[in-house]
C-alpha cells in the first residue's frame, strides 16, 4: 500500500518527494437493512492543502450491488471543485449524512470487488453507496492519507489560523515527515455508530 501511495499520493503537483503521512483508518460494518452514505467527496471532512487526500479503501467481504458497493462519477476529483451539499430526501436509502449535489449523476459507475480488493481514490471524487439488500454485513477498512508535506486544517481550534492550523493526530508512512518538530497529537479511540433510519428502528425494537 505505501508503495503506491508513494507514487499517487500527490502526482498531480509539479513536485513532490513521495512522503505520505495517515490521518484516519476507519471500520466500515454495513449490517442487512443498514443505509448507505448519499454524494460525498471526503475532501469536505478532511481537508487538505494541496487536493492531496487518499482513500485506501479494502473490501473485507465482496462488495456488490446488493450488498451496497461504492459507487463513483469517474473523472469527478479532476477539477478540484467541492460541490454544495444539503439534507436529502431519502432516509431509506441513506444515512443522514448531507449529500452533495449539482452534478450529473447519471454517470454514476458501481464498483463491485472481491474480498481483499484495494481500491484507491482522490478525496475530490465523487461517491456514494446504496442501502444493504442482502442478508450479510458488507464490512469495509477505509484508511486515509495525504502529502505528507500538505498542513492539515481538520478541526480548527480556536485562536488557530486556518492557514497554518495543522492537525498531528497522523502516522507518517512513507518518505519524511517535515513536521516532526511540532510533535504529535494524541489519537481519539472513538466507536462510531452509523446515524442511519435502520440503527434508529434498532435502539427502538430493543426498547
Amino acid at each position: 500500500i505505501c508503495g503506491v501511495l508513494s507514487q499517487i499520493t500527490a502526482a498531480h503537483l509539479p513536485y513532490w518527494d513521495g512522503s505520505v503521512k495517515c490521518m484516519q483508518s476507519m471500520y466500515f460494518i454495513k449490517p442487512p437493512r443498514f443505509q448507505g452514505q448519499a454524494w460525498h467527496q471526503d475532501e469536505i471532512f478532511i481537508p487538505t492543502r494541496d487536493r492531496s487526500l487518499i482513500g485506501a479503501w479494502i473490501a473485507v467481504d465482496d462488495a456488490t450491488i446488493e450488498n451496497g458497493c461504492l459507487y463513483v462519477i469517474p473523472g469527478s476529483h479532476r477539477n478540484g471543485y467541492l460541490y454544495p451539499q444539503r439534507a436529502h430526501e431519502n432516509p431509506d436509502e441513506f444515512d443522514f449524512a448531507p449529500e452533495s449535489y449539482g452534478f450529473d449523476e447519471s454517470v454514476e459507475v458501481p464498483v463491485e470487488v472481491r474480498a481483499g480488493a484495494l481500491v484507491f481514490f482522490n478525496g475530490y471524487l465523487l461517491h456514494r453507496s446504496y442501502k444493504n439488500r442482502s442478508d450479510q454485513p458488507r464490512r469495509v477498512l477505509v484508511n486515509h492519507y495525504c502529502n505528507a508535506w500538505s498542513l492539515l486544517p481538520w478541526g480548527i481550534q480556536e485562536g488557530e489560523r486556518p492557514a497554518t492550523a495543522d492537525r498531528r493526530a497522523i502516522v507518517p508512512v512513507s518518505g519524511t515527515d517535515p513536521y516532526a518538530w511540532k510533535g504529535f497529537e494524541p489519537t481519539k479511540d472513538e466507536i462510531w455508530i452509523r446515524n442511519c433510519k435502520a440503527a434508529d428502528e434498532m435502539k427502538e425494537e430493543a426498547h
